[in-house]
């Protein structure tokens, strides 16, 4: 895949958060699978594309630190890697091609989790081919509104425009009249704050999302309905807005494999700037 226009480009999800947000779990809901490991554990995850895999299995792959070599990797591999210890690395960024994925083009992205006072520092922002990507970015529901949120939204609102989405997850962590009032309060507070128009804004829980398909799952069963269906309506919102995100930059290429997504311009540039190297 040679990347060499916009047309060969596939569209891109960038996930981003704080810490402790529950990305990877929002991507796992999205992907309907287990793919990525959770934890609460703070780890500077490296960046991961995960994208539909046209094969019956899986695939796992991952580009050396020289920048040039990309191997393939089990599953248990792909995890051990993606929370290597502290100090010199030996890999700069994992893809996995998902067997079951529902997007056929959107490559779904994983980054390091920030902490409020690296948010500056993780900015994203003059990639190659950024007409391409879609910011996404969580945060718990409970403090959505935090100043270094807002700011890191605000800069990236001027970058992206209409191709950024704020998540508000966890949002079973609080009743229904509280879910009511911050989606209802949400565009009013990020105009206030200067952010004009205001982005997309999602009230969802990647946790309920992931047993929705359980009949049994006791979390969800002590869950109040009604709480329920407002973190249904928020992830079933998110998804098609995805869907149709994926829809509109469709690059009609042959089926791309995991060492193709590593390789290609937009990844470069975002491994790069995750680096701190110029884009």
């Amino acid at each position: 895949m040679s990347g060499s226009s916009p047309a060969s480009q596939p569209p891109c999800a960038f996930v981003v958060g704080d810490f402790n947000v529950g990305k990877s779990a929002l991507l796992n809901a999205l992907l309907r699978r287990e793919i990525l490991h959770t934890s609460r554990e703070e780890g500077r995850a490296l960046p991961t594309f995960i994208g539909r895999s046209w094969d019956s299995c899986d695939r796992f792959a991952a580009l050396g630190a020289d920048g040039a070599q990309v191997s393939a990797k089990t599953h248990d591999e792909f995890l051990r890697i993606r929370h290597e210890a502290k100090g010199p690395r030996e890999h700069r960024a994992l893809a996995v091609g998902c067997a079951s994925s529902p997007f056929n083009d959107l490559l779904l992205v994983d980054t390091a989790g920030m902490s409020s006072d690296a948010c500056e520092s993780a900015e994203i922002a003059n990639l190659t081919h950024q007409d391409a990507a879609l910011l996404i970015v969580v945060m718990d529901i409970e403090y959505w509104a935090a100043k270094h949120t807002m700011d890191f939204v605000a800069f990236h609102q001027e970058q992206f425009g209409e191709r950024l989405y704020m998540v508000a997850n966890k949002a079973d962590h609080l009743n229904a009249s509280e879910i009511e009032r911050i989606q209802a309060k949400a565009t009013q507070r990020l105009e206030d704050y200067g952010i004009a128009p205001a982005p997309r804004f999602f009230s969802l829980s990647a946790r309920l999302e992931s047993s929705r398909r359980s009949t049994k799952d006791e979390y969800r069963s002590r869950t109040k309905s009604r709480v329920r269906e407002l973190c249904d309506a928020g992830f079933d919102a998110l998804r098609v807005a995805l869907y149709e995100f994926e829809a509109s930059h469709s690059h009609r290429e042959k089926p791309a494999t995991a060492d193709d997504w590593i390789r290609m311009p937009l990844a470069t540039s975002f491994i790069a700037t995750q680096e701190g190297i110029p884009a």
